[in-house]
């Protein structure tokens, strides 16, 4: 009789325990924080495949392209949630097997307790990076056997699936290399998969630049620099724990650069929150839990800075009566009928942010959506003190006509703006009320084309928009610029608002469509900026 080794033993344990707890959360836990976008980003990969642009969230972004490559895809073929308990259970037998090849059996209760906290990620729903983080761990594992060019194929997986997950990829891989003081020569094949990948990222982000960033709170730089240190101080002089130090000093560096130099990484680098629990316990086992005192307390402060996220993703996702469909029957059919093809619509954000799905859906056009750094720089007001004139600015500014408010915890951006539209201040008209979702009219409304004599958006679609205008000029067309919007019937500027100017000598019917060329994305990596010029 063959006996099996007791890493295989571990190993599966450990994606069973995840697969069932995270199968468990799926089906019968409350929808997680992020689960509105990965929900309407699917059915508009199934409507409209692999569409670069997307009018009907953010006034117009770019779609898939700088975020997941390979996400929606496999959730439109798979579903998202058989594909979060896969992806899951993978990461959590990659996860065992990485440590226990690493540092032996005394790694048991790390990853036991990994397949326990990593199944929690369902509640927030940040699915493309469990499928990156996956694909990333199982990289390792392959670096660790010595199959460096499969190493190579499961890291550029990784950055297609989730670019945040690459970059956790690659602090772990520097960390590593410092602990070992590897040196180039013998590590010559990751680092030029690594630097090469990374370059491509950078060549899209170059191509399809977002121009937005994600904020990181200065609460939550000290915390998980506090957590960097305490890793750093406890695998001091602890000869096994040498990788982790540097790989917790390089984690710190790139936390604070993070916080330093705003970009759309902002606090999406402490997702390795998600896996404190695991990480304090393999430390604390490399120490023989010794001194008992200091592991006790940094277990503790581990389980905060792990589950409080968690907590708050159950407690919000409870407490939603608008992730169902049918609570937005009513106010779909009422924007329908009274909000043509030149209305935007501010829906108030939500915590689980479900109007953004089944706005979207309906074709009705939102001046958000549910991708933070798309907030910044165009919705930063939102997020600070909110006065009635700012607020109708804003709304002007995007060709908002209607605000739908639903009656259910607001996101934390949206507290002061649903206060104002519940207070009147801002004299915003209800127009309609079904006790869940309520729909004011904005006061002076300005359509979303604006110029020098009468226009009109005859029609809009995810990359496409015909706009009507009745004599010669420069109109404001409230949708975000992009150097591929083309036009035939005129010529296309970018505004000093960021936003899209129509210019034409004559009225006519402008149809402008998001067009990506080899010419076009050419001169968009070389910099150079499409002039308008009519004769």
């Amino acid at each position: 009789m063959v006996r099996r080794h007791p890493l295989v033993s571990e190993a599966l344990l450990s994606a069973c325990a995840a697969a069932a707890i995270a199968a468990v959360l799926a089906w019968l836990g409350p929808p997680g924080t992020d689960l509105a976008a990965h929900a309407y980003q699917r059915t508009l990969f199934l409507e409209h495949g692999f569409t670069l642009w997307n009018n009907f969230w953010y006034a117009g972004r770019y779609s898939f392209v700088t975020y997941s490559l390979i996400y929606y895809p496999l959730a439109a073929a798979l579903g998202i949630k058989l594909l979060a308990v896969a992806t899951i259970a993978l990461a959590a037998l990659a996860f065992a097997v990485i440590v226990w090849r690493e540092w032996g059996p005394a790694t048991r209760w790390s990853s036991r307790s990994f397949a326990a906290v990593w199944a929690g990620i369902v509640l927030s729903a940040a699915f493309p990076f469990a499928l990156g983080f996956a694909l990333a761990l199982l990289s390792i594992w392959a670096l660790q056997a010595g199959a460096r060019w499969r190493f190579a194929g499961l890291a550029v997986l990784a950055l297609a699936a989730s670019p945040l997950a690459f970059l956790l990829l690659a602090i772990v891989l520097a960390g590593v290399a410092f602990g070992r003081r590897v040196s180039l020569r013998s590590a010559w094949i990751p680092l030029a998969v690594i630097v090469s990948a990374g370059l491509g990222e950078v060549v899209l982000w170059r191509l399809f630049p977002g121009g937005g960033r994600f904020p990181f709170h200065t609460a939550d730089v000290i915390a998980g620099s506090a957590f960097c240190l305490l890793g750093v101080a406890l695998t001091w002089r602890v000869e096994r724990a040498r990788v982790l130090q540097f790989f917790f000093a390089v984690y710190l560096a790139a936390m604070i650069g993070s916080y330093i130099v705003p970009s759309e990484l902002g606090g999406n680098i402490e997702r390795l929150r998600f896996i404190a629990i695991p990480l304090a316990v393999l430390i604390l086992a490399l120490r023989h839990w010794r001194p008992l005192p200091v592991a006790i307390v940094v277990l503790v402060l581990a389980v905060s800075w792990n589950v409080s996220p968690l907590v708050a993703s159950y407690v919000h996702g409870q407490e939603d009566v608008t992730a169902s469909a049918a609570t937005w029957t009513g106010p779909i059919a009422f924007l329908k009928a009274h909000a043509g093809p030149d209305v935007r619509i501010e829906a108030v954000d939500t915590a689980n942010h479900w109007p953004a799905v089944y706005l979207a859906d309906a074709n009705i056009p939102l001046a958000r959506g549910w991708f933070r750094q798309d907030d910044f720089p165009q919705n930063q007001v939102l997020y600070s003190k909110l006065g009635p004139d700012a607020y109708l600015n804003w709304l002007h500014g995007l060709g908002v006509g209607y605000v739908v408010l639903a009656r259910t915890t607001p996101d934390y951006s949206a507290r002061a703006e649903s206060a104002l539209v519940r207070s009147g201040r801002a004299g915003l008209a209800r127009v309609y009320d079904d006790r869940t979702i309520a729909i004011y009219r904005v006061p002076h409304f300005e359509p979303i084309v604006t110029g020098p004599g009468r226009s009109r958006v005859v029609s809009m679609t995810q990359a496409r928009i015909v706009v009507a205008v009745s004599k010669g000029g420069t109109y404001r067309v409230a949708v975000r610029y992009s150097p591929y919007w083309r036009t035939s019937d005129g010529c296309l500027s970018n505004g000093k608002d960021g936003m899209l100017r129509l210019t034409t000598l004559h009225a006519r019917v402008a149809r402008i469509g998001f067009i990506v060329s080899a010419d076009s994305a050419f001169d968009q990596l070389a910099g150079q900026r499409p002039t308008c010029k009519l004769p």
